[in-house]
């Protein structure tokens, strides 16, 4: 996958390279660049999550944010930088007073550098809530531009500073925040945050927020088809670990249906390509016993799923990503592999290995660690099922949704 850009000025280039940065970080112990068929599925089934994110709250909280921060003057645009980050510091500081439990408070971005933070903005996390959130908020149409976050911010402070004194709805019989057209460019829930004096906001959702979370969700043009739009819609009752989800696969809509299935049957297979090649590191360092518990795993995951033998759901797999992520060498790999290891014979599967390396090199050039003498003390963790987001984000947020809004039914 290549990734460029148009720089524009500096202020612009240093976010593009954060992202760059995390693109980096996120696929570093992608051996084999599986990750880009991962993401095209993540994104298609759940538009607007990202791993990086952990609570529902921000979808809601964040966009007030901006409304408000585009109601104050600046004489730079780095002046609205610092004022997001100054309004962020002091939200994270209320949802770690809010929060009821340890486990909620991990959930909070930014709560480990709040001290440091509180006494030098310069300090707070590198990954601010914006950064991690703006993507989806756009995605929900929450924030209605594809503009520069705070250039948007900062020409529209502009506009308000210029205007005439603005009219009441009593001389005009119109909302004034309608003449500014900030209700066009952010949309908010209805709850107020005061970002400059507030002390504590719970982390869970109130009806309102989650209310407002769903439905733009559901209606959105990048994600009301999605199969998050689909869950939140039908209120279906969902597990917290992905391929639980089968549970409820025959009650799913067809096209539903064979999403998942592709998905999941790509997960699994995948998972197996990374023992093979973890088995295959063990084996270059003669770790014979590391090589025997890779080898275990490896037939466990072809014992309990045989399906992945099949090199022409490999093919389905491929051909129903392909508008989503069409790099042609990982597909290319994807196909060989899956043929090779449909054949299952023991010239079949050197030859797997032998693809697996090559791939390997491919991808990482000389930091490739199979039969390299540099990383002979490299300790490798075991592999994960892919869960396309599911088990970091996706799974809280509708949970959260549904939890305020039962919770809401039931009081009244």
């Amino acid at each position: 996958m290549q990734i460029g850009y148009v720089t524009f000025n500096t202020e612009e280039r240093q976010r593009v390279m954060k992202v760059l940065q995390m693109v980096r970080d996120q696929t570093a112990i992608d051996e084999l660049g599986l990750g880009r068929i991962r993401d095209a599925f993540a994104n298609e089934m759940f538009p607007g999550m990202s791993t990086l994110q952990r609570r529902a709250k921000y979808f809601a909280v964040l966009p007030s944010l901006y409304y408000e921060a585009a109601k104050l003057h600046y004489r730079s645009r780095e002046e609205v930088h610092r004022q997001i980050i100054h309004w962020e510091i002091r939200l994270t500081d209320m949802l770690y007073k809010g929060a009821s439990s340890q486990e909620d408070r991990n959930g909070i971005t930014g709560s480990s550098m709040l001290e440091a933070a509180k006494k030098d903005e310069t300090k707070f996390v590198r990954y601010d809530p914006t950064y991690i959130y703006q993507t989806g908020l756009r995605t929900y149409n929450m924030i209605r531009s594809n503009a520069n976050l705070e250039a948007l911010i900062y020409e529209r402070s502009r506009q308000l500073s210029n205007m005439p004194q603005r009219m009441t709805e009593l001389e005009n019989g119109a909302d004034a925040d309608e003449q500014t057209g900030l209700n066009q460019l952010f949309a908010t829930c209805g709850e107020h945050y005061d970002f400059d004096r507030g002390e504590m906001l719970q982390t869970n959702l109130t009806a309102r927020e989650a209310q407002f979370i769903k439905r733009h969700i559901e209606l959105s043009p990048a994600s009301k088809d999605s199969l998050l739009a689909y869950l939140l819609r039908e209120g279906t009752q969902v597990a917290p670990y992905y391929p639980e989800l089968v549970s409820l696969w025959h009650e799913l809509p067809t096209h539903f249906q064979e999403q998942y299935r592709l998905a999941l049957h790509f997960s699994y297979w995948a998972y197996y390509m990374h023992l093979r090649y973890r088995y295959l590191f063990a084996q270059g360092n003669e770790d014979s016993e590391r090589a025997a518990y890779y080898e275990q795993m490896m037939q466990a995951c072809l014992d309990e799923h045989p399906e992945i033998r099949d090199a022409n759901t490999m093919d389905l797999v491929l051909t129903h990503v392909w508008t989503r992520m069409n790099e042609e060498s990982v597909h290319n790999f994807c196909r060989k592999a899956a043929l090779h290891l449909e054949k299952n014979t023991p010239a079949e599967l050197t030859k797997l290995n032998q693809l697996i390396r090559q791939r390997e090199r491919q991808i990482k050039g000389n930091r490739n660690k199979i039969d390299n003498p540099k990383f002979k003390a490299y300790e490798m963790s075991d592999p994960r099922v892919m869960t396309f987001r599911w088990d970091e984000i996706v799974y809280r947020v509708i949970s959260e949704i549904r939890e305020a809004l039962c919770h809401n039914e039931e009081i009244h």
